[in-house]
């Protein structure tokens, strides 16, 4: 599928290389990426413009695309211009799936990327459908942030200890992120299928917060705080969040480098360089929207910290999930022999799935699908939890798993899904989490 994909390295003080853009420092090359794409997704189905659902945003190539003011470059909508030409929409590469350079596997010394964090505030609803898993840790409460999480959490860290638990010298419970939307639903060529494979879920990032000019803060010095790890649980669809979550290098990319934040990099392909109208290339940032704990600890070092800026400079990377345990499953409420749905979650390695699959009550195993209920005029709303095929049953307790990393190593949870919901009275079956007894390799 073709050799590593060169990225351009920064310079000292993190200044970008000359002649490149700001995509990247350190590292030693040895970034698991391939590419380019060997085949693309297929267009979106056509749609009547009075029927797609839209609202104030546009239709373009049949799927719904922010509108903003050409002439104001903090605008999120065209309601100063509407109906002159000044009201422009999107690129639709930033609102379809994006055809990102594959991954499968990931190095201890991957290159960092320039960016820019917004922050979106608390919730177990993220796009990924992974509920409290990330949110919730023993090490911090959360009360002043949200006393109802804290007491959630509380009931979630005894029922399921392990999910809870940080690494050594790590924080990153109650860390995650919702990258932009293109980057939520990527496209690999290499899975089946024609878009929409949901392979940033459960991926991890080292994230560090820098000075505007990309130079790193030092420890004791006034703004430093610790990098985080965090945890790719949601996305950021661009229809909803023209300003920052429609891809690097496209439209409101003048925001970031305005008189009032006056950020050298976190564009790092800008208009001009390249046409707004490009598929993502490796040494592109992804914008990482933020939970709010996460945004308090790069800006005060505590999770229950105060946040003051709504949007940081910051560099990341990517690394191998640091994570505690087994891969777990989150059965949804509703299970039967004939039909359920659930999240696969605290998987090591990229911390993505590529397949999932279950084994019906005749022996055979059938691929579970990401669930297909949403609009296809917005790609990047739908919810990525597996769902069983329809009329694929019928199963038989105690059901077996088989996942899929993208390393392509697959392990077998044998009769895992033992029940339908809790035995335990006092156990929320909203909330019903299974061990599954197996995990991915470290490395690949």
């Amino acid at each position: 599928m073709g050799g590593a994909a060169s990225i351009p390295v920064a310079e000292p003080g993190g200044a970008p290389a000359s002649g490149g853009h700001a995509g990247a420092e350190g590292g030693d090359g040895d970034a698991c990426v391939v590419g380019p794409p060997a085949r693309h997704e297929a267009p979106y189905p056509e749609l009547d413009p009075a029927k797609a659902g839209c609202g104030s945003w546009a239709l373009v190539d049949n799927v719904c695309c922010a509108q903003y003011c050409a002439d104001d470059p903090k605008s999120e909508s065209c309601g100063k211009c509407e109906g002159t030409d000044q009201c422009v929409a999107v690129s639709s590469k930033g609102c379809i799936s994006g055809e990102w350079p594959e991954v499968h596997c990931v190095g201890d010394d991957e290159p960092w990327h320039y960016s820019r964090s917004t922050h979106y505030g608390i919730t177990n609803g993220g796009a990924c459908g992974f509920g409290y898993y990330g949110i919730c840790t023993t090490a911090d409460k959360f009360q002043d942030t949200d006393p109802t999480l804290a007491a959630k959490c509380d009931a979630f860290c005894k029922a399921y200890p392990a999910l809870c638990q940080d690494p050594a010298g790590i924080t990153l419970r109650g860390n995650f992120a919702a990258p932009q939307g293109n980057y939520y639903t990527q496209f690999w060529p290499s899975l089946p299928g024609e878009r929409d494979n949901y392979l940033s879920c459960g991926e991890c990032f080292e994230l560090e917060r820098t000075k505007s000019d990309g130079s790193e803060y030092q420890p004791g010095e006034e703004g430093y705080t610790a990098p985080v790890v965090l945890q790719v649980t949601d996305s950021c669809p661009c229809s909803a969040n023209s300003k920052w979550c429609c891809g690097s290098g496209r439209d409101h990319c003048a925001e970031v480098k305005s008189d009032t934040l006056d950020f050298t990099y976190g564009c790092p392909l800008p208009p001009g360089d390249l046409p707004l109208e490009h598929d993502p290339e490796p040494e592109e940032s992804i914008h990482l929207d933020l939970s709010d704990i996460t945004m308090a600890r790069l800006q005060s070092g505590d999770p229950n910290g105060g946040i003051v800026d709504g949007v940081i400079a910051t560099k990341y990377k990517r690394v191998p999930c640091p994570v505690i345990g087994n891969i777990y499953v989150w059965l949804l409420p509703g299970a039967s022999d004939y039909y359920f749905a659930m999240s696969a979650v605290n998987a090591t390695g990229p911390g993505s799935m590529t397949k999932v699959e279950a084994e019906l009550a005749s022996g055979d195993w059938i691929a579970m699908q990401r669930d297909g209920n949403y609009t296809s005029a917005r790609p990047q709303e739908r919810y990525g939890t597996w769902v069983v095929p329809q009329g694929a049953g019928p199963f038989a307790l105690p059901i077996s798993l088989r996942f899929t990393s993208p390393t392509g190593e697959v392990v077998e949870a044998t009769g895992s899904i033992k029940q339908f919901a809790p035995t335990d009275p006092q156990q929320d079956p909203a909330t019903y989490y299974i061990d599954t007894g197996v995990q991915f390799a470290r490395t690949p």
